[in-house]
């Protein structure tokens, strides 16, 4: 196991070049299936609420119940509520405008998640996967796509690998955002990993980041701090990270959401797991919970040969099955902690 905080260290001085970001080279990296979505080599666009039923439905359904909660599946009825949720609601404008993201990643992450679909050489900041913009020439591209897409295309998405070791590149492409293209919405990934990175930036990070076009989601890694180690191959003790992380962002005035992706190890344990979870996450405030969303993991190509090279060092995929986590968190543990009406919010309405 690892140090990730060292990794951080090591990363950012790889990542960042005369004011000029490393980003990953997506285009062939084999992370979605026949990479249908891919723009450039560099930038790919996602559709967060691509749903027929969804993109149909009126203003007015699409903020109803219809869309919230568990589907026949057991998985979520609108998979990603945000960041076309949050953009539309502090924005007062209408979902379809944000539903179309456009997309880049970082070329480094001090992770390597047992299930990333990331091919890991494309996280390694190595020059021979990836290519160095300026925040100008990222914000340039933005809006060429933009131009030209069908669809209205109102959000920039930074995601990794980790961009939080390089805070440089979302100061930097906010404030060419509001220069060119202020009407837009900065969407921002994080593992909550690199906190003492962003505490040397924690003036210009709070100049961003308590913006109301701005919204920032930190996915956490495991329950416990031994499934955090398995699953990320990160030293147990990183684990208390992802928290003081969230509280940070949260103090700073951010719009803040967070994911957890539906593994836990040893099935019989998994409710007092997540229940001990959602405790500590009250911690930091009491309504956090509600801004979380349970993750469904998928088998991509890369997220194929991930599961294999962690499973060479021990940490296997956990055998609970992804439905029953679903189950867990938004059918018995929500409920026994907030009122049906809390329930019936999107992530978006909940205050911290």
């Amino acid at each position: 196991m690892f140090n990730p905080n060292q990794r951080a260290r090591m990363l950012k001085k790889k990542l960042m070049r005369d004011n000029r970001y490393l980003l990953a080279k997506i285009g062939g990296a084999g992370q979605d299936p026949g990479e249908r979505k891919v723009l450039t080599d560099y930038f790919r666009y996602k559709d967060y609420t691509d749903g027929s039923e969804w993109l149909k439905a009126s203003e007015k359904e699409k903020w109803s119940d219809k869309f919230l909660g568990l589907g026949k599946d057991g998985f979520k009825k609108t998979e990603f509520q945000n960041p076309t949720y949050s953009a539309a609601y502090n924005l007062r404008r209408n979902l379809a405008e944000f539903s179309k993201v456009f997309t880049m990643q970082v070329a480094g992450c001090n992770y390597s998640c047992n299930y990333c679909f990331v091919p890991r050489k494309l996280n390694s900041a190595d020059e021979r996967y990836g290519r160095f913009f300026s925040a100008k020439e990222i914000v340039e591209e933005f809006l060429r796509i933009k131009k030209d897409s069908k669809e209205p295309m109102n959000v920039i998405r930074i995601s990794g690998g980790e961009c939080m070791i390089i805070p440089e590149i979302i100061i930097g492409v906010y404030n060419e955002i509001m220069k060119r293209s202020e009407d837009s919405y900065l969407w921002i990934d994080t593992n909550l990993s690199a906190i003492e990175i962003m505490e040397k930036e924690k003036n210009e990070l709070e100049k961003v980041l308590s913006q109301k076009n701005v919204g920032v989601v930190g996915c956490f890694k495991g329950t416990t701090k031994e499934d955090f180690s398995l699953i990320t191959g990160a030293e147990e003790k990183f684990y208390k990270n992802q928290f003081e992380a969230t509280k940070f962002l949260i103090d700073l005035g951010t719009d803040f959401y967070a994911y957890i992706p539906a593994y836990i190890y040893e099935e019989k344990m998994a409710e007092e797991k997540l229940e001990s979870f959602l405790f500590k996450l009250q911690k930091i405030s009491r309504n956090l919970p509600l801004k979380l969303e349970v993750l469904k993991a998928e088998d991509f190509p890369a997220a194929k040969i991930n599961f294999e090279l962690a499973k060479k060092e021990g940490r296997t995929i956990p055998k609970t099955h992804q439905g029953y986590i679903f189950d867990l968190w938004h059918n018995k543990l929500l409920p026994k902690y907030y009122s049906e009406e809390e329930l019936k919010k999107f992530c978006c309405e909940i205050r911290l």
